[in-house]
């Protein structure tokens, strides 16, 4: 779910940035969005797309998926421009997707992949959308091509990683953690470039999970450890404390429970410094 809010998250910013027509719009429902001021937001005039499209994040971000669905429908009915279509048209995807009703969610992106042409950034958007929703639906050999596939439009550095990093995961699931390393590892190379020290990190502690499951337990140490010296030199406490808590369970399995306790020790120390209550809960599984 974490993965799919921030994606449409992205999706907007990328709306709004490319699309001066609905520049405005879309931003007065972005900040009432954020206020929690849903009524306010309804109450924008229908009937054109900038408000239509607005009313339905409304409707996806309180979850009435069925209206949501209808709006994006009408939005792409009443769009006037081929981005404002495609971002209508691939809401409607994520709404049924958010609804659960995946096997329509999975035929929408596909029928309305196959009308796009030149615009690779819609491309690499539906295909990613596709790949997630073969996911939810275990088919995981589709989900590997079809990343691979949007890998190909990707514009910068942060697109390839994610992309390779969602490759990697796709591996992971098909238990061919040989694969899933060599994806990870390219992945966490294109995060490294793109200076983005949380996503770097979050790859590394994968990194070493799947080196883990590939029975490398030298690399899976070695990397945790370049990680870990890598979150304290960079200020980085809130991924230190992840990286922490995932040596604790690593030394956990090797029965070395004093280190392991340590590390826990120190992850919760943290935890609690910097007020992270999403890793207290984190760390009360292990």
């Amino acid at each position: 779910m974490k993965f799919t809010t921030q994606f449409l998250l992205m999706l907007l910013s990328l709306f709004i940035s490319t699309n001066i027509y609905s520049k405005e719009a879309i931003k007065t429902c972005d900040e009432l969005l954020s206020d929690n001021q849903y009524e306010e937001a309804l109450k924008t005039k229908k009937g054109e797309f900038k408000s239509t499209f607005c009313h339905g994040q409304v409707n996806l971000r309180l979850k009435n998926f069925d209206e949501a669905i209808k709006n994006f429908k009408l939005a792409g009915k009443l769009s006037k421009s081929d981005t404002d279509h495609f971002m209508a048209d691939l809401l409607v995807g994520m709404a049924l997707k958010e609804a659960k009703r995946l096997d329509d969610a999975l035929i929408h992106f596909n029928n309305s992949y196959s009308f796009i042409k030149a615009n690779k950034t819609f491309k690499r958007l539906y295909l990613v959308e596709i790949a997630e929703t073969l996911l939810l639906l275990s088919k995981y050999d589709e989900a590997v091509n079809t990343f691979l596939e949007a890998y190909a439009f990707a514009a910068n550095d942060q697109e390839r990683a994610s992309n390779l990093d969602r490759t990697a995961f796709s591996y992971a699931l098909l238990k061919n953690y040989t694969k899933a390393v060599e994806y990870e590892l390219k992945a966490n190379m294109a995060f490294d470039r793109t200076g983005l020290l949380g996503e770097y990190v979050e790859s590394g502690i994968n990194l070493a999970l799947y080196y883990s499951e590939a029975n490398d337990q030298a690399s899976a140490e070695r990397t945790l450890l370049k990680f870990e010296k890598f979150s304290r030199e960079n200020g980085g406490m809130y991924y230190l404390a992840k990286v922490l808590f995932t040596q604790s369970n690593y030394y956990k399995k090797k029965s070395n429970m004093d280190l392991s306790k340590s590390k826990l020790d120190e992850a919760n120390r943290i935890a609690n410094d910097i007020g992270a209550e999403d890793l207290k809960t984190l760390f009360k599984t292990l």
